[in-house]
């Protein structure tokens, strides 16, 4: 299996250059004209494929908000994320795959666990090694359900991602705190 880490936008910018093979850019469709900072560059060598969509879920009160003040809603696509897919089919056990989004929280960890069950997890395995590497996980709802629809998994992800990452995290964290 590829190696895996999952950031927010800051550290990005050094893991990407300096460590990944591989990098999954999840940025908010203005990001370029709201800001001063740097985005993620690909190191020598390395791949990085950006994606633009908020961090979202169409029922969301700020979706109806950010339409009216931008006069539109980006939301992410099963063809972005299918062909975020056919990106990481090829990984191999040499590969340093990041993925990052602003916070390294929402959209960055959904991606992550579906290209974990894309290489053969189970979507609860797959969720509590995101959780283990990413302890402020907390999966976009939306995007976990666009990736469980393509890769098939019958509502297994959307249950492990937002109902049985919430009682992982009470055992794994209560575990911890009783060493």
């Amino acid at each position: 299996m590829f190696k895996l880490k999952i950031s927010n936008l800051k550290e990005a910018l050094q893991l990407s250059q300096n460590w990944a093979t591989h990098t999954i850019s999840l940025l908010d469709p203005d990001i370029e004209n709201d800001i001063l900072r740097e985005i993620p560059v690909a190191g020598k060598g390395g791949k990085l494929q950006r994606y633009y969509f908020y961090d979202l879920y169409p029922k969301d009160k700020d979706l109806s908000l950010l339409i009216f003040l931008r006069g539109e809603s980006v939301m992410a696509t099963s063809e972005q994320l299918q062909e975020l897919l056919a990106l990481t089919a090829p990984l191999k056990s040499t590969d340093k795959l990041l993925v990052h989004c602003h916070a390294g929280v929402s959209r960055s960890t959904a991606v992550a666990c579906a290209v974990l069950c894309q290489h053969g997890l189970t979507p609860s395995q797959a969720v509590k090694y995101v959780v283990s590497i990413r302890p402020q996980a907390h999966p976009n709802k939306y995007v976990l359900t666009l990736f469980d629809d393509i890769l098939g998994l019958k509502g297994e992800l959307v249950v492990a991602g937002t109902e049985e990452i919430v009682i992982f995290k009470k055992k794994h964290f209560t575990s911890l705190f009783r060493r």
